[in-house]
C-alpha cells in the first residue's frame, strides 16, 4: 500500500503546482509541546484527549558549549500506544515513571510551512516502516504537525482535480467537458429544454508565441480561462478542449427557435465582450462557432461535429457561423 502512495506523491509532484495540493501550511493543526524530563505517565495523560496525535518534544539538556541547539523530537500515539503496552504486557508499568525522552522518536520530519504537500508526501513515505505514517512536523513561530492521512487526502484531491481539470487555465478539461455535453444532452428530452455548444478558437497562437514568446501565449490561455470562470452566469460551464479552443455549455429552457436563436447569441456576444477586456500581455482575437439542439432533442456528438464544420468554415476573426441543429 505504502509503495502506491509513494508513486502517487511523486507523480504528484512531479506535475505542474495544482491549486488542490497547496502547502502542509494548509493541512497543519498546532502541537502540544512538552519538555523530555516529563514523565511518562504525564504524557499518556494529554493523549487521552482523542484530537492529540502527536506530542512535540524539547531536549531539556543543555547543550555544552559550541554543541548543536537542543533536540526537537516528536511522539505520536500509535508509537506511544506500543511502547506502554510491551511485549509482555509490563510496558506501562516499566516506563510510567521514566521521561518522555525514552519514548521520543528523535528524528522526525520536519518541514517548512512553504514546503508543497506532494513534496512532504514523497518524503514521508519514503521513512522506514515503522515511522511511515507518523505525523510530520512544521516548523515556525508556533509547531504545527501534519498527520499522513491528511497528506494522502490531499494528494487524492489533487490527482482528482487534475483528472478533470486543465492545469493551465482551471477550466473543465476536455474528457469533462464533453462528459459533460452529454449528461446536458441526456437530459434535454425532459421539458423541451436545449443544449448550446459556443467553440472559441484563440486566434494565430503560434504568431502569439512566436512574436512574444511562450510564457506570453500561456498568460494569454490563462487570461481567457480566468475570465471565463469569472463572470459565466450560474448553470454555463467552461472547457478547455484543445490547445487553444475552448468551449462553452448552456442549457436553455423551453422556448420558440426564435428566442433561442436570440439567447444563444446573447450569450456569445456576451462571452467576446468580456474576453475583448483580457488582461494579457497580448489582446487576442477569437473565431467562434455557436451550435445548439432543437428542443427536447440533443446528440453530443453531433453538437461536436457540426460545432468544429462550422468553426472551420469561420475564416476571419472575430467571426461566427451559428444556426440551430436539428436532432433525431
Amino acid at each position: 500500500m505504502h509503495d502506491s502512495l509513494t508513486a502517487l506523491a511523486q507523480h504528484t509532484a512531479m506535475r505542474p503546482g495544482g491549486r488542490a495540493g497547496g502547502t502542509v501550511a494548509d493541512l497543519a493543526r498546532p502541537a502540544l509541546t512538552v519538555g523530555s524530563s516529563m514523565p511518562v505517565g504525564q504524557l499518556e495523560v494529554l493523549f487521552r484527549n482523542p484530537d492529540v496525535a502527536c506530542v512535540v518534544v524539547h531536549d531539556d539538556e543543555v547543550p555544552p558549549p559550541g554543541a548543536a541547539a537542543p533536540r526537537t523530537g516528536v511522539v505520536v500515539r500509535t508509537s506511544l500506544v506500543a511502547a506502554l503496552t510491551g511485549r509482555l504486557g509490563y510496558g506501562r508499568a516499566v516506563l510510567e515513571r521514566r521521561p518522555v525522552a525514552s519514548v521520543t522518536d528523535w528524528s522526525p520530519l520536519v518541514v517548512a510551512p512553504t514546503a508543497a504537500v506532494a513534496e512532504v508526501a514523497t518524503l514521508a513515505m519514503a521513512r522506514p516502516d515503522d515511522r511511515r505514517y507518523d505525523d510530520v512536523l512544521v516548523r515556525g513561530a508556533h509547531w504545527t504537525s501534519v498527520g499522513a492521512a491528511e497528506l494522502v487526502r490531499s494528494l487524492v484531491g489533487t490527482l482528482a482535480e487534475r483528472s478533470t481539470h486543465d492545469a493551465l487555465t482551471g477550466l473543465l478539461s476536455r474528457r469533462s467537458t464533453w462528459h459533460s455535453l452529454s449528461r446536458r444532452c441526456r437530459l434535454v428530452a425532459h421539458g423541451g429544454t436545449r443544449v448550446v455548444l459556443l467553440l472559441l478558437d484563440v486566434q494565430d497562437m503560434a504568431g502569439i508565441n512566436a512574436l512574444h514568446g511562450q510564457d506570453a501565449g500561456d498568460a494569454v490561455l490563462t487570461a481567457v480561462g480566468r475570465s471565463l470562470l469569472a463572470w459565466l452566469p450560474r448553470g454555463c460551464e467552461a472547457g478547455r478542449v484543445d490547445g487553444d479552443r475552448f468551449a462553452v455549455l448552456a442549457t436553455l429552457p423551453g422556448m420558440g427557435d426564435h428566442d433561442a436563436a436570440a439567447s444563444a447569441e446573447a450569450l456569445r456576444q456576451e462571452v467576446l465582450a468580456r474576453l475583448g477586456a483580457l488582461d494579457a500581455p497580448v489582446r487576442p482575437s477569437f473565431r467562434t462557432s455557436l451550435t445548439w439542439s432543437v428542443a427536447g432533442a440533443a446528440d453530443a456528438d453531433e453538437l461536436v461535429r457540426e460545432g468544429e464544420a462550422r468553426l472551420a468554415a469561420a475564416r476571419t476573426p472575430p467571426s461566427t457561423t451559428w444556426a440551430p441543429l436539428s436532432v433525431g
